[in-house]
């Protein structure tokens, strides 16, 4: 390792990121060919059957696509996230999750206009960067909290505000074990403040865990398979609402019929634990080459795609350049997919080469 190069360019050289990364897997890829060549059927190629979804709009047969995908997701996901749909009767087929947040941060402020309230949202230190970008778009107060020191946190939120958490959690790659001790509290406490879950990493844990997603407070699940899937640039998402959003009910006609039906497949074919379990021996192998050529001390995070350690007592640049969340509980954070894709597919480029590098390197300077 060059110590005189800049942080930015020792990842891009050693093959992971600061940005977290969708890995596409050969099941991703086979699931995508099996949608697109379709089951062949006796007078039909298999692409006519996937034209097939297409065709015949005016008999309104597309209409009810999502709800298969709802459907799947909610079998898919049934020994880790507790809801019952009932509760949630307003369901929207979204591009990802951010479509989804976007739309209620949104929604969120037109509220406050039309009720002449202040429009706030918390968030906690080191959390996905969205919930923000989305609120500032909005013009949305976003106020940010230790999570440490969450019940601190419950004294600082109003009666009409929001709170976006995700689970598994952005911030350090970690299932919140203190979730539930959390939104209990501030149900009790707040009992008119809705928390915002975010349930995009679902899918990408090869450990057993429990989200308990029916507390009265949880307003809304938002879901995506950018990350479980690697399909992150065919946007497949949804969010669960309680109460009905205007801006997402032409989502109903206004969907990707190919990328839910992707989606469904992949549900289908695989189980929400089975492709974290079959690559986390490539996350560990990889954290281990990373850890000895960037003189980190990396574990393998609950999300498969990540790396996460402690800093050392004397951080170095790199250590410094990738920690994230508020001082005193600072991780050092990596994405480890282009390795992990190159590991699994030596044809596959593992060096980061993105524009984007290009300007954190002239930030470093």
């Amino acid at each position: 390792m060059d110590s005189n190069q800049q942080p930015s360019a020792l990842l891009a050289e050693s093959g992971v990121t600061k940005i977290v990364y969708s890995l596409v897997m050969p099941e991703t890829e086979a699931v995508i060919n099996s949608v697109l060549d379709g089951e062949t059927l006796e007078g039909e190629t298999g692409r006519d059957r996937f034209h097939h979804l297409f065709r015949e709009a005016w008999t309104q047969k597309q209409d009810l696509v999502h709800e298969e995908f709802f459907r799947t997701w909610k079998a898919w996901t049934a020994a880790i996230v507790q809801f019952d749909v009932v509760d949630f009767p307003f369901v929207y087929p979204t591009a990802g999750a951010s479509e989804a947040l976007r739309e209620v941060v949104h929604a969120h402020a037109a509220l406050a206009r039309k009720e002449s309230f202040c429009p706030k949202i918390h968030v906690f230190d080191g959390e996905y960067e969205g919930f923000a970008a989305y609120a500032a778009a909005a013009g949305v107060e976003v106020t940010v909290h230790r999570r440490q020191h969450w019940r601190e946190a419950i004294d600082r939120v109003g009666l009409k505000e929001q709170f976006y958490i995700s689970q598994p959690s952005a911030i350090d790659g970690f299932v919140w074990e203190d979730f539930d001790d959390f939104a209990a509290e501030l149900n009790r406490r707040v009992p008119t403040a809705e928390i915002m879950l975010d349930l995009s990493y679902v899918g990408c844990v090869a450990r057993e865990f429990i989200v308990k997603a029916y507390f009265p407070n949880v307003a809304a699940i938002f879901l995506s398979l950018s990350k479980p899937a690697g399909v992150y640039y065919h946007r497949i998402g949804g969010v669960y609402a309680r109460k009905e959003y205007l801006g997402l009910f032409g989502n109903k006609w206004f969907k990707n019929i190919a990328s839910l039906a992707i989606g469904t497949s992949f549900m289908s074919q695989f189980g929400v634990h089975e492709l974290p379990r079959k690559y986390r021996a490539v996350q560990k192998c990889v954290i281990e080459h990373i850890n000895h050529q960037l003189r980190l001390a990396l574990q393998p995070a609950d999300i498969v795609l990540l790396g996460v350690g402690e800093a050392s007592a004397s951080p170095s640049d790199i250590e410094r350049y990738l920690l994230r969340g508020p001082k005193g509980e600072q991780k050092v954070r990596v994405c480890l997919t282009p390795l992990m894709a190159h590991t699994i597919n030596p044809a596959l480029n593992a060096s980061v080469t993105a524009r984007y590098y290009e300007r954190i390197a002239e930030q470093d300077r």
